[in-house]
């Protein structure tokens, strides 16, 4: 299939705005859609079938299918909402005491920081939180800064690492962490959200403890839909936030009961990852959007005289890059400053993209995927230098 301006065709996205913030909420094909509003209509025409017979056999086999995508064995892994939802179940079925800590950093997405927050001052353990400074030279040289800090502070029990960090798109040698990691005791939850559909997966063979990723962000599914990898020596100690009628059953059964909820968006994931395959799957959503980015990242720094993010190319994520915007009096260094940006952009000038504060700085993400063009980025250069 050919990729670009003629694949937007397949998605309901507005005329008229520039989307190039794919990473935030993804968005819907068409066809995958019209799938998940026929599994309504089903659950519907006879809501006592549905529940009782029916949507069970469907539930499986979309975890057959998922874990076939990310490297998993299907008893490892379940559906959940979100990552911060699996990354609340985490953090909130570990056994702490008053003496341990949860790891955090600098780039830690904010949800998942308050998760922690959350966890911790119910059983008086305690958050660490380190700062990732830039430039970054290596991979060595972030594994390095963990790998201290968790010899220095023993009560470390657990550390949450991103895959792809949300502001900085950076990404993080999590297999090589997961090493060093458990020679110290430490466990690692990964935070995937961005990764699936971005990077290949092995879950399997990773090393990480437990991981999570979004499948409505680059693999097309609806909203409401992600995934949870347990490793099996914690698989029988991990409980989901709700607890329903199969309470001590398989962590499966436990995952797939929850009340009564809406699967559609964990079924509709079997037609998302077909339609991820359908435009050619990784290596052709990779050969379209890398060269698009280089160019469109180029562009824009040279427009606004502003550096990318100083970070090693192969810690640089596929499918989004990150640069620096130019000082402006209208909007100041902060992280409500940033949302304040991306809100101006996308209601007064028809664009949308991912502004951020960090290092002093604020930062524009860009992504982009099949239905993306250097069009949007041109029009993105056009409304960032009216908003600024």
């Amino acid at each position: 299939m050919d990729l670009g301006i003629g694949t937007r065709d397949l998605f309901f996205l507005e005329e008229g705005t520039a989307f190039t913030n794919h990473g935030s909420y993804g968005t819907v094909p068409k066809e995958v859609m019209e799938e998940r509003f026929r599994l309504l209509r089903l659950m519907d025409a006879h809501p006592d079938k549905w529940y009782r017979n029916t949507v069970r056999p469907m539930y499986d086999e979309a975890i057959e299918n998922l874990a076939k995508f990310v490297g998993s064995s299907p008893k490892n892994i379940v559906f959940v909402p979100n990552a911060t939802s699996a990354v609340n179940t985490v953090v909130k079925n570990i056994n702490l005491g008053p003496e341990d800590i949860i790891l955090s950093n600098s780039h830690t997405y904010n949800a998942c920081s308050y998760a922690i927050e959350s966890a911790v001052k119910k059983c008086g353990a305690d958050t660490l939180s380190f700062d990732i400074t830039l430039p970054i030279r290596s991979e060595m040289e972030v594994m390095e800064q963990v790998v201290e800090i968790c010899k220095r502070n023993v009560g470390i029990r657990l550390a949450i690492i991103d895959h792809i960090s949300s502001p900085s798109a950076i990404v993080f040698p999590v297999a090589k962490l997961a090493t060093e990691l458990h020679k110290l005791g430490v466990l690692l939850l990964v935070d995937g959200a961005h990764a699936p559909g971005q990077l290949p997966l092995d879950l399997e063979n990773l090393g990480a403890d437990f991981y999570t990723g979004n499948l409505h962000k680059w693999c097309y599914a609806p909203r409401g839909c992600a995934f949870l990898w347990v490793a099996p020596e914690h698989r029988n100690n991990l409980e989901p936030l709700i607890t329903s009628h199969l309470y001590k059953q398989d962590m499966t059964d436990q995952f797939f009961m929850q009340g009564c909820i809406d699967h559609t968006p964990y079924l509709s994931s079997v037609p998302a990852l077909q339609f991820y395959e359908k435009l050619g799957g990784y290596k052709a959503l990779l050969g379209y959007t890398q060269p698009l980015l280089d160019w469109a990242q180029q562009m824009l720094c040279h427009t606004f005289g502003t550096p990318v993010l100083p970070v090693p190319p192969d810690m640089v994520a596929p499918f989004m890059r990150v640069l620096r915007l130019p000082h402006s009096d209208k909007y100041s260094l902060s992280r409500a400053e940033a949302e304040r940006m991306m809100d101006d952009l996308s209601r007064d000038y028809g664009a949308v993209a991912v502004v951020t504060c960090f290092s002093g700085h604020l930062w524009l993400r860009i992504s982009a995927n099949a239905y993306n063009c250097k069009e949007d980025y041109l029009e993105l250069k056009e409304v960032l230098q009216k908003c600024l």
